[in-house]
Formats: structure tokens, sequence, C-alpha cells
């Protein structure tokens, strides 16, 4: 390893900052994909995996319509989960219709199961994590940080957007139950599996499908190779920080020595195959391949891994860049892919981004999305609750049926904020629970919550044309009384309160 004791020169240090300002450009870029520099990327990608270029390029227009294609896809690469390629273009479409947007012509559902091949990430992952052991090897440890820290910077501007990305996309495909849709498409294909087959389902297969499409990296790189065990000699030993992590607990040894007590003739070739087999199994998720994959397909979104590449490449002279010159290409001209042994999807970048944030600090925008695509997909969000396009840019629109049929109790929430809640109580046709002299106590189920309950008050001071403004305020649905309720609104036991005048 390079001698440790020095950071980056001033010169080095100032090439950082242009590189990592030309990825924040990168990352959050509005400009439509570069296709043929990422294509030619996807190219440098396979060679350095010492594998064929892929056959077929699919485009998509978001990361919804690639997520949903990668799933099919990958679906299609396993046997025991081929359903009709018309399943997938129902979910699309239902997706699609779902967050209003069109659903055109899905191309990659019209691609034989024998024209894509299975995923290729492990292959791909190697020469990234050759490339990351590598540098670190070379440089010192200031100057690792150091160029880290640049990094970082973008990460957290730009890996923001990727996650907020993510998290809709995730919530779409749960919140529209695709997983139990292909469940039952698969059932049919298999007849009449059994109750453990339904388990199995819902807890590993649905579950790995899922891991396999949403793969990102474990860690980012300046976190990642800091916890390598190599990380301190001149060279990389070859093991993995969570191989690491196993053989540090001691705990961990105490079956293979009891096999070996157990069976002392065992030869050396089956002995080896026996504790990789335990090694394998041992305190490891059932997803550790997919999540764990070390390397980057969010495309601009993975800028600041990217960064870390072209500072160690450019200002600090490692090249790094060579082997991983189809990531950055990739990273600078697309959004998020998924490759195949035959076929690869890309996406295309957003047209509008303001990821804005309410004085909580979180995502909130009251009139436009916080990223938009060209094909109509888009994230909005409202005081932190991601919530339908309507809610935003057509509230008017809302309906009570809508409020009443929505499950998410969160969305709901905001929709009935956005209609008004003593709006709801006239359309709900709402019950009239109780009335005294203190106002009246109104009551309107809503299905799996608790009741919404609001006391109606007037004013006792009179408006400027004589009249009294009513007033209805939100109360628990526990209050029995108007009294009650009231006292409520004024943090007071109801046999407490006693005004001399309702103001």
């Amino acid at each position: 390893m390079a001698d440790g004791g020095v950071g980056l020169t001033a010169e080095q240090r100032a090439l950082a900052r242009v590189v990592c300002q030309q990825w924040v450009g990168h990352g959050l870029t509005l400009q439509p994909a570069d296709r043929t520099t990422a294509e030619a990327g996807v190219r440098l990608v396979y060679r350095a995996a010492g594998l064929p270029p892929p056959q077929r390029v699919v485009w998509a227009g978001s990361p919804l319509a690639g997520a949903v294609a990668a799933l099919a896809l990958t679906a299609g690469s396993e046997p025991g989960l081929r359903v009709a390629p018309e399943v997938w273009e129902q979910i699309w479409v239902r997706l699609a219709a779902e967050a209003g947007m069109p659903a055109g012509d899905p191309v990659w559902a019209h691609l034989a199961y024998d024209q894509v091949g299975a995923p290729v990430w492990s292959r791909l992952r190697d020469p990234v994590w050759d490339a990351w052991w590598a540098a670190w090897a070379q440089v010192g440890e200031p100057v690792w940080e150091e160029a880290a820290a640049h990094a970082a910077a973008v990460d957290a501007r730009v890996g923001a957007v990727g996650e907020v990305i993510w998290q809709q996309v995730s919530g779409q495909l749960a919140e529209a139950g695709v997983g139990l849709r292909v469940q039952e498409a698969v059932r049919r294909h298999v007849g009449e599996p059994d109750q453990a087959w339904d388990w199995e389902w819902l807890s590993e297969i649905w579950p790995g499908l899922l891991a396999k499409v949403a793969r990102r990296a474990w860690l980012p790189p300046w976190e990642l190779v800091v916890a390598a065990p190599g990380a301190g000699s001149d060279v990389w030993d070859g093991s993995y920080p969570w191989e690491a992590e196993l053989e540090d607990d001691t705990d961990n040894d105490a079956l293979p020595r009891q096999l070996a007590e157990e069976l002392p003739d065992l030869n050396e070739e089956d002995a080896w195959d026996l504790d990789e087999a335990y090694w394998d199994s041992v305190q490891r998720g059932p997803f550790e391949e997919e999540v764990r994959s070390g390397w980057y397909t969010r495309g601009q979104h993975d800028a600041g891994a990217l960064a870390l590449i072209e500072v160690l490449d450019r200002a600090v002279g490692l090249r790094p860049g060579q082997p991983l010159a189809g990531q950055v290409l990739i990273g600078r001209s697309a959004g998020w892919w998924w490759p195949f042994e035959q076929a690869v999807i890309l996406t295309e970048r957003p047209c509008a981004l303001d990821p804005a944030r309410d004085e909580q600090g979180r995502l909130h925008h009251p009139t436009g999305p916080l990223v938009a695509y060209r094909d109509g997909w888009g994230v909005w969000a409202w005081h932190g609750v991601r919530v339908p396009r309507q809610l935003i840019e057509r509230p008017d629109t809302i309906t009570v049926e809508q409020i009443r049929a929505t499950r998410n109790l969160e969305v709901r929430r905001v929709l009935l904020e956005r209609y008004g809640p003593d709006r709801y109580l006239r359309d709900a046709d709402a019950t009239l629970a109780h009335v005294d002299e203190y106002g009246k106590l109104w009551r309107c189920d809503l299905p799996a919550e608790e009741p919404l309950t609001m006391v109606e008050v007037v004013n006792a001071t009179p408006e400027p044309d004589g009249t009294h403004a009513t007033y209805l305020l939100r109360v628990p649905p526990g209050v029995r009384t108007a009294k009650e309720a009231v006292a409520w609104t004024f943090d007071m036991a109801t046999d407490d309160y006693h005004p001399a005048a309702q103001t």
C-alpha cells in the first residue's frame, strides 16, 4: 500500500471537486438518455466480465417500466416461475393505469425466454470487486478517505433521488399485489400446490425474485473496502467482509469441529464440500447473493460510486476506470439497467426533478412531482407520504368513494385532508351522534380504520355582518358527547370544562 501519511495534493483536490461536480450534473440531469453511449457502456461491462455483448437492448421509459420488465424476464429465466406473457402485460397495464400513465407497448413482453437468458449479476460483479480492492491496496488511507468524502457528498445529493425512486417502485408493486397475481398464475401452471408452497412463495420465492430485480451495492465503496479484511495489507486476500464477520464468531466453528470429530475418516474432498456447504448456509439471509452484489445498476443515480472511480482515475492516477469504464459510461448517459445473458434493459432519465421537503424535512411538493419521466411515471409526495398524482395536481377530482376505497391508511388520511373533513362529513352522510348546548358531534365510518369524528361548534363572537361562523374540529373517535369533544380541544377533562362563553 502507498504511504498513508499524505492526503490529496492541492492539484488533486481541485480536480476531485471538478470531477464530483460533473457527477452531480450527470446524476441530476434531465436530458434524454444518450442511448448510443449507454449501449456502448453495456458492451464494455460485458467485455470486462468475459461475456459476449447482449444481442437485444430493451429501452424502458422509467424505473417502474424497467422493474416490471426485469421481473418478467427474470421470472421467465426460471422454469418454475414462467407464466403466460399475457399475465405480465395485464400487470403492467394495471400498474400504468394506477400511476396515471399510458401503458404503451411493453416491448419486453414479446421476447421469448430463449431470447433473454438468465440474469448475469454475479458474473458482472467480479471486475468491480477487483477494481475496488486493487485501488484500496495502492492508495494510502488519507488519500482514500479524502477522495471518498468528495464522492459521498455526491451520493448524498444524487443517491437520495435514487432511493426515493426505488421506494416508489417497490411501493407500487406491493400496493398492486403483483406478487399475488404472479402466484395465482404460477399456481394455475403447477396445479394445486400445498400450503407449504404458499408459505414458500410468500417468504422465499417472491422476495427472492424481488431481491434480484432490486439488486444494488451492499455498501458504498468508501465503506465497503474500509471493512475489507485485506484493507491493511498490500494484497487483498480474496475474502469478503461477511466472511470475516463469520470467521470472527467462535460459535460458527462448533459444527465443523463436531463433524470432524464424528467423521474422522472423511476424505479431503468430501470434507471440503461439507465445509463449503456449511459456510454457504450459516448466518446468511436467503437472498445474500442478490443483496450483496457489490456493483452498480442504477446508472446516473450511482453517481457517488462512479465519482469515486473517476476521482481515483483522473485525480490520483490509479486507473480503476479502465475495468469499470462501462459502468462510468452508463452512469453518464442513462438511468437504471438490468443485464441478462442475451438481453439488457436500460431506462430513460427523468424530465423533471424537484425533491422539495417541508419544514420537518419530509418529502413534500404541493404543486407537482418530486421526479417525473417522459412516459408519464413519477413520484408525488405530501408531507412524507407517497401519493397519487391526482392528489397533488387535481385534488378537486377526489371523491368520497375513492377515499373509502383507498386501502393505504396514510394515503387515505391525505386524501381526506385534501378533500376537507367537513366537506367529507356532509358528502358521506355522516351520523349525528350527539347534540348538546356545546355543539354537535358527528361520526362517519371509514373502512378498516377508526371512524372520522368531528364536533361542530358555533363561534359566539359575531362576524362583522352579524352572522356566527361555524367550525368543524376533528376529535378522537372515543368521545361520546359534544361537551367532551369540545373539552378535549382545550386539553381539559369534561367535568373541568365550564366556559362562561363559547369562543
